[in-house]
């Protein structure tokens, strides 16, 4: 009893005592793409700079807001969500942003916080399906990311934010959803 006993613990030694990995930490999840729920085209602000899918994807950092900065989300106390980051995986302080422009960039996060800007925060918005509306702090938060019509703009840069829909009985438009999903990554051919 006393070797099963010393296995046991000898075995959930080895198991808990390795180190994590940067996708175990607590502030991290594994790759993902950001969808349209309309269109179905991921958000990517580096699709015509970079080569690299993982690029084309984001890594999520939860992010505690002082009491100042959360002073700014006018609807903090309706939609008490929390705010996170939406990180490059290649660069932990690169993040995706809402720039002065209004149009989607790249922004150092860690300035974005200092600067009390905001552009690189959002609050996931849960809805009764598995599609989101993710709202963006900028303008006081009640603007969401939203996908647009204009047939002079390339439909993978028809994305922008809109007024979010905020009512518990409204119907959330499919231009105003989005979703999460597996990372893009280069295919592996079978043979």
């Amino acid at each position: 009893m006393k070797k099963i006993l010393l296995l046991i613990m000898i075995s959930l030694s080895a198991v808990f005592g390795i180190q994590p990995s940067k996708g175990d930490l607590p502030d991290y999840t594994p790759m993902f793409a950001i969808r349209s729920v309309q269109t179905g085209i991921s958000i990517s602000v580096f699709r015509e700079s970079s080569k690299d899918l993982t690029d084309q994807n984001w890594v999520l950092r939860e992010i505690i807001l002082s009491d100042k900065l959360k002073a700014k989300d006018t609807l903090a106390d309706k939609f008490p969500f929390g705010y996170v980051q939406f990180v490059n995986p290649n660069d932990d302080d690169i993040c995706l942003a809402i720039l002065e422009s209004g149009f989607f960039g790249a922004k150092s996060c860690k300035k974005d916080l200092e600067d009390e800007k905001l552009e690189t925060i959002f609050s996931i918005m849960p809805t009764t399906s598995s599609a989101v509306q993710i709202r963006s702090l900028v303008l006081g938060g009640v603007e969401c990311i939203s996908t647009f019509r204009n047939p002079q703009i390339p439909l993978e840069t028809r994305i922008g934010i809109q007024e979010c829909f905020r009512g518990p009985h409204e119907f959330v438009e499919p231009f105003q959803l989005l979703f999460f999903t597996p990372a893009i990554v280069e295919a592996t051919p079978l043979n």
